[in-house]
């Protein structure tokens, strides 16, 4: 745990993924982007943030759509302090309601064309709330280099329906299925990846060819017929705050 905990990411950049527009959410977010949604006075972006500064990362960017860059931009400027907020930057979709809404590939892909990115690069979708250190999955990452996915057992063939499941093997992502109507685990993505610079240039590959441009599963099963996946499974708390309900149940949690 030593060798993790003093690890520094100094060839790591972030993108975190906010361009959604949280219609299960509505109507709290006909106004409010879901990542700056409060849980315990402070946004969930805030606490994103939190847990990736302390890695060292060369620099976050906060993807968005056009609807929503202004609070973006309020909350970076008048919400973080002047140390942290000059480590992020933004990217802006040229979208303003769901209908013209790009999709979390096409969105990723969007983003890296606009920004060029050239290290290694950390994605976590906007929506999360964690309390593990991501420390472990890039020390994995660092040793092999390969594409790997931060996983949570939810414990529920049920619940599993409503998430990427993953079907894991001696570290290694074997099978990869996003929403199933029969999940063949409890094993689900927590959006959050890393990917070697070098394999930046799929996701251009991937929605030049007209496939599915939302959920990254989609993405990764695509990406499996030619790159190894692994896989790090977490413990601890972990919410996707995709609707009402889960919203609720992460508030009550953090008001405890």
């Amino acid at each position: 745990m030593k060798r993790i905990s003093s690890l520094r990411c100094d060839h790591l950049d972030a993108l975190i993924l906010c361009g959604g527009f949280a219609t299960r959410l509505e109507p709290l977010t006909l106004f409010v982007p879901k990542p700056l949604l409060p849980i315990k006075g402070r946004p969930i972006l805030d606490y994103i943030v939190e847990k990736t500064i302390p890695l060292g990362v060369n620099r976050i960017v906060i993807s968005t759509n056009l609807k929503f860059a202004d609070q973006f931009e309020y909350w970076r400027h008048h919400t973080l302090s002047d140390g942290i907020n000059k480590q992020i930057d933004m990217v802006v979709e040229p979208s303003m309601h769901n209908g013209e809404k790009f999709g979390a590939v096409k969105g990723i892909n969007y983003a890296l064309e606009a920004v060029k990115f050239n290290e290694d690069l950390l994605i976590i979708a906007g929506d999360n709330y964690y309390d593990f250190d991501l420390r472990a999955l890039f020390a994995q990452f660092s040793r092999n280099r390969k594409p790997i996915i931060a996983a949570f057992d939810i414990g529920s063939l049920e619940e599993a329906k409503r998430f990427g499941v993953i079907i894991m093997e001696d570290g290694k992502v074997k099978e990869f299925q996003e929403k199933p109507e029969n999940p063949k685990s409890t094993l689900v993505s927590t959006g959050i990846y890393i990917y070697p610079k070098e394999m930046l240039p799929k996701f251009h590959e991937y929605v030049a060819n007209d496939n599915n441009p939302d959920a990254p599963g989609y993405f990764l099963s695509w990406l499996m017929k030619s790159t190894e996946i692994e896989c790090v499974v977490y413990k601890g708390n972990w919410y996707d705050v995709g609707n009402i309900d889960t919203y609720k149940k992460v508030y009550d949690h953090m008001e405890d």
